[in-house]
């Protein structure tokens, strides 16, 4: 069975961050630097006295709120996109995969294994990189195996969430996510045997 699938990385967006060389001039400079002192000289103050009066790690910051050394704030998430890559998938008996397949797995939420054929003339950059790091733990983890044991391997082999789309018997689009994939075994040409513990619909990518 024919599918493209989707591998997550983590999107910086750098480009947000891109500026020209002449971005500031010497005059701009100094007024940029002497801004950004002035907008936060307030909560270095307020630390170091509360540090000396020992009162912990309390300070208040130049926009009147509260913070605290060390506590947990509120963070923006990394943002997650997924890059693409056909391929073709086959059963774990080594049979072409079929659309009947995938919806029985999916149906009785079972576990399976399914060996994916990618198609790497297709994949986009981030693919490539995430799939090589994906191998690359799993093979790392896998030299622990002489110590360690299978159960301990298994437990700590690295997991992917694998979104994929493929036709159903009718032609029409679906959308699947592929949860807690592992490694079993890497083949000579790239294939990977994944053990998938569950299948979920999704409305998209």
């Amino acid at each position: 069975m024919e599918a493209t699938l989707y591998m997550p990385y983590y999107d910086y967006n750098d480009g947000a961050f891109d500026v020209s060389n002449d971005y500031y001039n010497s005059d701009e400079y100094v007024k940029a630097m002497s801004n950004e002192y002035n907008s936060n000289k307030d909560v270095v103050f307020n630390s170091v006295l509360d540090a000396q009066n020992g009162s912990g790690s309390l300070f208040q910051g130049f926009d009147g709120q509260t913070y605290k050394f060390n506590a947990n704030t509120a963070q923006k998430e990394d943002k997650i996109a997924f890059s693409s890559c056909n391929g073709v998938l086959y059963d774990g008996n080594g049979n072409d995969e079929t659309v009947d397949g995938i919806v029985t797995h999916f149906a009785r939420q079972e576990s399976f294994v399914e060996m994916i054929e990618f198609d790497m003339d297709t994949s986009e950059e981030e693919f490539e990189t995430e799939i090589a790091l994906w191998k690359r733990e799993h093979n790392k983890i896998n030299e622990y195996k002489v110590y360690k044991g299978d159960e301990w391997t298994w437990v700590n082999e690295p997991k992917r969430n694998i979104k994929m789309h493929f036709k159903n018997n009718a032609n029409e689009d679906l959308y699947s996510m592929l949860e807690n994939c592992k490694i079993m075994d890497i083949l000579e040409d790239g294939t990977l045997i994944l053990f998938i513990e569950k299948i979920r619909l999704i409305d998209n990518i």
